[in-house]
């Protein structure tokens, strides 16, 4: 049905015009998932429309959920229009705040992973309170395929709710795990949530009720789970395994046994036309790669305002065919640094960064985006800072500019692209700490140029940069690009200048950055650890550290 936008009629999806009062109608009006807090109203006494601009009307009637909420639907009748909350404040809101109920989707790990949900519009007025997200109630539930599909497949979707646990966690939503109605499957078949609830206050969540969630799923099969993995719902239950490492590694266990069966030769002998009488075939197996960041911002001891940003885009596909059955990671780790001095450094960075990874995820498919897409993207985001600055005509130090440097993992295949001094490291066990980018300044030219780097680092414009993003046009960037493969486990650090001045790096990776190559450890702590020491022998700038953990595992 299509909703008039002017006297609300419902109409057939065929007509172009409203039936009641000749308005066009639109090509479609988008259609959200509400979560309703109301003191004022109950499932079945809800008003026609959610605001009393009349803009959200219900599309079906609302249920009552065991946290006392209603969860809908609601047709957005004007989407021409801004949505209510914009930049962190709800302009419907009776004080302009955005609801506690909306604010789990705000936090940076929500925003950068395509299985939690977006959030499209948010609001409390008239005594109640309103969140909008994209609708994936019509998406196949996780509940409904688990019998249908392969004993793998089910490892696979526990493997990708085990790493979501990580990243709930510090939302404080682990809850949202184990209401089983919550999960559904996106178009690669990869775990994706309706929405996120909040963990209760009244008793921690631990590994256990994930467990037993596990659990629920395979109570539906008619038949009880192989002994394999009933004997480790056992341990995780009774807190054998009370680790995400440990839960991780059992799964990895499970995984790799089902796999090696997979793959046992398959003979052909009945093929008249070849010559062999037994012919092998095996599919080629690319190695498991798995991710995990974290990352950390801070505004120094000595600048006014914090002109760095980061973002982070991940995802994990799951795919299974007759010939091969795949896991494939990706991830897009963007740094961005204002740069020091020009005005709106920090818009241009934001700017930026944002581009970058909306452009480049929507584009990703199955292989790593290659260099003209990503060149483009970069070309994109200078574009529009650089047109930015003519409109507002900003001349010489006034004009907003931003480095970048950015990596892109897919599978067992990488790249790094970066503009400016923002550097990307490689810590691996064999080859120790490595710089994969060289800084876009004045000094570092002069050494290209074969000038002694003593002499062209003792001039007083050695620190210049001759890249940056926003301040000329896209004919004068010359973004470095590089690809590589990954056959070992990694640690990437992603810096800006106020963690890399002074050799900073250099002098402490080995007590700031060997000890987190370890799957074990937090690299949340890692970057906490790396903003503190920059804040005590470097502190004149703007702190940014992004860690990304790649592990490798090489299937039989």
């Amino acid at each position: 049905m299509l909703v008039c936008p002017h006297c609300h009629t419902l109409n057939p999806k065929d007509r172009e015009s409203c039936s009641q009062c000749g308005a066009p109608l639109p090509s479609q009006n988008p259609i959200w998932f509400a979560a309703v807090v109301s003191a004022k109203f109950t499932a079945s006494t809800l008003p026609p429309y959610l605001d009393s601009q009349q803009r959200y009307r219900f599309f079906d009637l609302g249920k009552l959920n065991e946290y006392g909420e209603i969860e809908t639907r609601a047709y957005d009748l004007h989407p021409q229009l801004p949505p209510y909350f914009t930049n962190g404040v709800s302009s419907y809101s009776t004080d302009n705040q955005v609801p506690d109920l909306a604010r789990p989707y705000l936090h940076p790990r929500c925003q950068s992973n395509s299985a939690l949900p977006r959030l499209q519009d948010t609001w409390h007025n008239n005594g109640h309170t309103v969140v909008l997200l994209e609708d994936r109630s019509t998406l196949p539930r996780v509940l409904d395929r688990w019998r249908t599909v392969s004993s793998l497949q089910r490892l696979y979707w526990m493997y990708q709710m085990l790493d979501l646990w990580s990243i709930l966690t510090a939302l404080s939503c682990r809850s949202s795990l184990t209401q089983l109605h919550n999960l559904h499957l996106d178009g690669d078949r990869a775990i994706c949530l309706q929405r996120l609830y909040s963990d209760p206050s009244d008793r921690p969540l631990t590994l256990t009720v994930l467990a037993q969630a596990w659990r629920t799923l395979f109570q539906s099969l008619s038949e009880p789970p192989p002994s394999d993995i009933a004997r480790f719902l056992q341990q995780v239950e009774r807190a054998i395994l009370d680790h995400p490492q440990s839960i991780g590694d059992g799964l990895d266990d499970l995984i790799d046994r089902r796999e090696e069966e997979d793959s046992e030769p398959t003979a052909w002998d009945d093929i008249e036309s070849l010559e062999e009488e037994d012919i092998t075939v095996t599919a080629p197996i690319a190695p498991v790669v798995y991710l995990e960041h974290g990352g950390k911002t801070d505004i120094g001891r000595h600048r006014p305002r914090n002109e760095d940003t980061f973002a982070i885009w991940t995802q994990r596909d799951f795919r299974e065919t007759p010939a091969a059955r795949t896991v494939t990671s990706r991830g897009l780790y963007v740094l961005c640094d204002g740069m020091g001095g020009h005005e709106g450094g920090d818009i241009a960075s934001s700017m930026a960064a944002e581009i970058i990874v909306e452009t480049l995820s929507q584009q990703w498919g199955d292989d790593l985006p290659n260099e003209t897409a990503i060149r483009e993207a970069i070309d994109r985001a200078n574009r529009a800072i650089y047109d930015l600055n003519q409109d507002q005509s900003r001349q010489g130090s006034g004009r907003m500019g931003t480095t970048l440097v950015m990596l892109l993992v897919n599978g067992d295949r990488a790249a790094v692209a970066h503009v400016g001094d923002s550097r990307l490291y490689r810590l691996t066990a064999r080859g120790g700490l490595q710089q994969l980018t060289t800084d876009h300044e004045v000094g570092q030219h002069a050494i290209r140029q074969g000038i002694d780097p003593a002499v062209a680092y003792s001039r007083p414009e050695a620190y210049q940069l001759t890249q940056a993003l926003g301040p000329r046009d896209n004919d004068a960037l010359r973004p470095d690009v590089r690809f590589f493969n990954l056959s070992e486990n990694t640690l990437f650090l992603l810096a800006s200048d106020g963690l890399t001045d002074n050799n900073l790096v250099e002098i402490y990776w080995e007590t700031h950055l060997q000890p987190f190559l370890r799957e074990s450890s937090d690299l949340d702590a890692a970057a906490t650890e790396l903003i503190n020491l920059a804040n005590t022998q470097n502190g004149r700038d703007n702190i940014t550290a992004v860690l990304v953990r790649v592990s490798v595992r090489s299937q039989p």
